[in-house]
């Protein structure tokens, strides 16, 4: 029974990676803590697999639909997998305890990040002018801090930054936010190891079905409001972050 429970949440984690590129990471993490039952370092070590395999994969649909904005994503994937190889090194020195208010302090701010619908200012991200590059690099590091450090791909800080600073369709965010996600969780992989405790046969098995979920999600953000979505994912992270606070005392 608890098999079939994770599939099913790592199936549906996946169809939310193909639809928005955010907040996958926090998802699974609290799925291989509370429902796989992993500790905390393995589940962050192990999410950053799957959510690598999960992204890289919903990232083609988008990519072949020319959905992604290759040089705001680069400036953005170079910054921030220097701070998640960073991240990874310094979580290897920090108690559990610490990584879970970190990791539900930072929950609560995706979730303000999900509600939050800035409108576009008249520059954009597609010109490549220098300020747009340099601001999007600066704001990758400390965010690829938190992707290495406690096993976030980013994607809940990507997607609000991309559309602050671009006059793309929210699809352009979208594939460009699982470009940066693929590209920090790697690097924050890179951080954990030579000690990285990943549960390879698991991570495996979760990313097989993350993945194909992550194709159905590509296909069915044509059709759904992401305003919608992006109040349901704000209201499943608050509650979230509440549970994890709760349970770790």
């Amino acid at each position: 029974m608890t098999i079939c429970l994770i599939v099913a949440l790592s199936a549906c984690i996946g169809i939310a990676a193909g639809l928005l590129g955010a907040g996958t990471s926090i998802l699974t993490v609290l799925l291989l803590v509370h429902v796989a039952g992993l500790p905390i370092g393995s589940a962050i070590a192990t999410s950053l697999v799957v959510v690598a395999a999960m992204s890289a994969v919903a990232l083609v649909p988008y990519s072949r639909a020319r959905a992604v904005m290759w040089k705001a994503g680069a400036a953005f994937s170079v910054s921030s997998m220097i701070g998640a190889f960073v991240g990874g090194r310094v979580s290897t020195w920090l108690p559990a305890r610490a990584l879970l208010a970190i990791f539900a302090t930072t929950m609560v701010g995706a979730a303000v990040a999900m509600l939050w619908s800035p409108r576009p200012p008249s520059a954009d991200c597609a010109r490549s002018s220098k300020r747009c590059v340099l601001t999007v690099a600066a704001a990758g590091l400390p965010l690829g801090g938190l992707t290495g450090m406690v096993g976030l791909g980013g994607g809940f800080a990507v997607l609000p930054l991309l559309v602050l600073f671009t006059s793309t369709p929210l699809s352009s965010a979208v594939g460009t936010t699982l470009l940066v996600v693929a590209m920090n969780t790697l690097a924050g992989l890179a951080g954990h190891f030579p000690h990285a405790a990943v549960e390879w046969r698991l991570a495996a098995g979760l990313s097989v079905v993350g993945s194909a979920g992550s194709l159905v999600g590509a296909r069915l953000g044509k059709r759904i409001d992401a305003r919608v979505l992006r109040r349901a994912f704000a209201a499943v992270m608050l509650g979230a972050a509440f549970a994890l606070l709760v349970s770790s005392r």
